[in-house]
């Protein structure tokens, strides 16, 4: 069909089961609010992640109330409810899934399952600690990476209006 992308919240912990094959798909319902006011409206996707993806670490960190970005191809499925009448579900094969945020989070670093390698962001945030147990360099407070202030030349001279 398409490819979609939205940010939507878990509405049931991933479940991981697999195929006549043997492949593992892990799949689990996000809920997205569409529309705002009076005409929002909460739309459920079907969502699956396949193969080696399905058995990755970010797994058990896809539990209920837990918000995520997802992307993939988006699609549709038929069934019938338990009354016989039938129904149909909004699926989504999800390529790239990010932990943003949401209920039970505890402060945990955003992480992040793109393509077939996984990414997690950094512990340090991106700054550049000194050792421990070791003076800053140039006598100066620890700047965590940032340049030092004496290095940059005076920029008014080279603006040239």
């Amino acid at each position: 069909m398409g490819v979609y992308a939205t940010v939507a919240r878990i509405g049931r912990d991933a479940e991981v089961r697999s195929t006549g094959n043997g492949t593992s798909v892990a799949g689990f319902p996000a809920a997205v609010d569409v529309g705002f006011g009076d005409h929002k409206q909460t739309l459920w996707l079907d969502c699956s992640l396949w193969g080696k993806r399905a058995e990755g670490g970010l797994i058990p960190l896809l539990t209920k109330g837990k918000e995520v970005f997802v992307s993939g191809e988006i699609g549709t499925r038929e069934f019938k409810r338990g009354d016989g009448t039938p129904g149909f579900a909004v699926t989504l094969k999800v390529s790239e899934i990010d932990l943003v945020g949401g209920k039970g989070q505890g402060g945990n670093q955003p992480q992040s399952q793109g393509g077939q390698q996984g990414y997690q962001q950094p512990q340090n945030n991106g700054y550049q600690q000194q050792p421990q147990n070791q003076p800053p360099q140039n006598n100066q407070q620890n700047n965590y990476g940032a340049p030092d202030p004496g290095q940059f030349d005076d920029f008014d001279s080279s603006i040239p209006f």
